[in-house]
């Protein structure tokens, strides 16, 4: 209720968009037709018309609930602004014409656009409202009399709703989940409010999706809706994940190399490249010469080495770069702390979790700058977990070289239910962990958790990219995302995602 309170006020607050100020990508006409897109509305017998009825029934219980009812209420104030306050909260940034222009102006004149799509089947059916049927009163008794001039079916306030969802989801994927409910929600509400028929709500989510649709085509609307992402990046502090070509490590690799196992780990220091192979193979490349200037097994790991992330500490004052974790994914399902040379390596530390919550192998990597290092895991295709260690110091190792860490060791846990499907390399900068997921046939993406508020801030399709995304590091305002590929071992493809 604090949040209805204080959304109202910024309403009050806010001035409202004037129809000057709206911008049609279509007209009416150029939307689709209702009328020979979707079916009639029910006959007043008949098995879809009871379903109506007992809707309706239902809807006037719930208005005995009072939280409820204040929201069916809400809902169904016929204003732009309101319907941008209330979809603030489930899009997770408040839309407004100072705070976010470009969004703002896409939300307002998309959903203007979308709306018009319900005139014609409204006219033409010219559907009885159920308050009216029924000779009974609406939520709003003060405009029965004026609303019954218009027919119900399909549901304005609806398409509205869900014309809000579609629209912002486009913007911020990673809020569709609790936008699409948020609009099921809404179209309850005309239910509640007794102005619509559950069989005119049904009918308006897909003549939302059919004006949506629409609006795919408009090459006015898809540059205002790059100009709204461009803005929601900019505003969320997300990046923009826009690939880049890098290089094909085959290139730079001498005919005489041997270079076996799938690519796997990738790691940056200075002008070197690390790209481990499954069995402990590690290749080492001058990114600014461009050439291959190591490659050799790693000394005591032959493991999957399925991802790698640079410390800041080092073995010792002779050591050439800062102590390398590589993740064992299988085996002893450890994380290697390697001191690695361009001549060899050694492992100086082994780093174990012992603990509940995941299935099977699990994985390792870093928040270096900030001195914490995450296990991450679950089950493919289901959920995934990232638990949060302070980074233990070689000082830490007992008199085997190794660290125990248990769950008293925790420090916090970000669960993601979905929307990871198959994991593989994974750094954390600060709040944010940066998650490759995906191989063939599979959708391949690159997610951004938000570990703070533990959810999925944003998901970059790769699937066009081909190749299996594996290893990742940041530098230099990039995401560096080595890729697997079905050309060989020596073909290790390099991307990199602006942040």
């Amino acid at each position: 209720m604090r949040r209805l309170l204080l959304s109202l006020t910024i309403l009050l607050l806010t001035p409202s968009i004037h129809a000057q100020d709206i911008h049609l990508y279509l007209t009416e006409h150029e939307l689709p037709n209702l009328v020979n897109c979707l079916p009639a509305p029910p006959d007043t017998i008949g098995e879809a018309f009871t379903h109506d009825i007992m809707r309706y029934m239902w809807g006037k219980q719930q208005r005995l609930d009072p939280v409820r009812l204040a929201e069916a209420k809400r809902d169904a104030i016929w204003d732009l602004d309101t319907l941008a306050a209330i979809y603030s909260e489930p899009f997770g940034l408040q839309i407004g014409r100072e705070t976010t222009p470009e969004i703002y102006r896409l939300f307002m004149n998309g959903i203007s656009t979308i709306e018009q799509i319900r005139i014609r089947p409204k006219a033409h059916y010219f559907r009885m409202r159920p308050y009216a049927r029924f000779h009974e009163s609406s939520i709003f008794p003060q405009d029965d009399a004026w609303l019954s001039t218009d027919g119900s079916y399909p549901s304005g306030h609806t398409i509205r709703a869900w014309s809000a969802a579609l629209i912002l989801s486009e913007v911020n994927p990673a809020a569709a989940e609790a936008l699409f409910r948020r609009a099921v929600e809404s179209g309850e509400n005309r239910v509640i409010a007794g102005c619509h028929w559950q069989s005119d709500v049904d009918a308006s989510a897909s003549a939302a999706c059919i004006g949506y649709a629409a609006l795919q085509a408009c090459p006015d609307y898809q540059a205002q809706a790059q100009r709204a992402r461009a803005e929601f990046r900019k505003v969320s502090g997300l990046p923009a994940l826009e690939p880049e070509f890098v290089c094909d490590f085959a290139d730079w690799t001498p005919e005489s190399e041997k270079v076996t196992g799938s690519t796997q780990g990738f790691a940056m220091y200075g002008n070197y490249a690390f790209v481990l192979h499954d069995k402990g193979r590690l290749c080492i490349f001058d990114m600014k010469k461009k050439k291959m200037v190591a490659n050799y097994l790693l000394e005591g790991n032959t493991s999957h080495c399925n991802n790698a992330c640079f410390g800041v500490e080092k073995a010792s004052r002779k050591s050439p770069f800062p102590l390398l974790y590589i993740a064992s994914c299988g085996g002893e399902n450890c994380c290697y702390v390697t001191d690695v040379t361009l001549q060899g390596s050694r492992i100086v530390q082994k780093i174990f979790y012992t603990g509940t919550d995941y299935a099977g192998t699990i994985d390792w990597c870093l928040d270096a700058e900030n001195g914490y290092i995450y296990t991450y895991g679950g089950r493919n295709g289901d959920y995934k977990l990232l638990k949060k260690f302070r980074l233990p110091r070689l000082a830490d190792s007992d008199a085997n070289g190794e660290v125990h860490l248990t769950d008293a060791d925790v420090l916090d846990v970000t669960r993601i239910d979905k929307g990871i499907n198959i994991w593989q390399g994974s750094i954390v900068r600060g709040r944010f962990a940066f998650l490759p997921d995906g191989y063939e046939p599979h959708e391949l993406f690159l997610h951004v958790v938000d570990l703070e508020q533990k959810k999925i801030a944003l998901s970059r399709n790769i699937t066009d990219l081909v190749d299996e995304p594996e290893g990742i590091c940041l530098k230099d305002g990039y995401a560096y995302v080595v890729f697997n590929t079905n050309d060989g071992p020596r073909h290790s493809r390099l991307w990199r995602f602006r942040l």
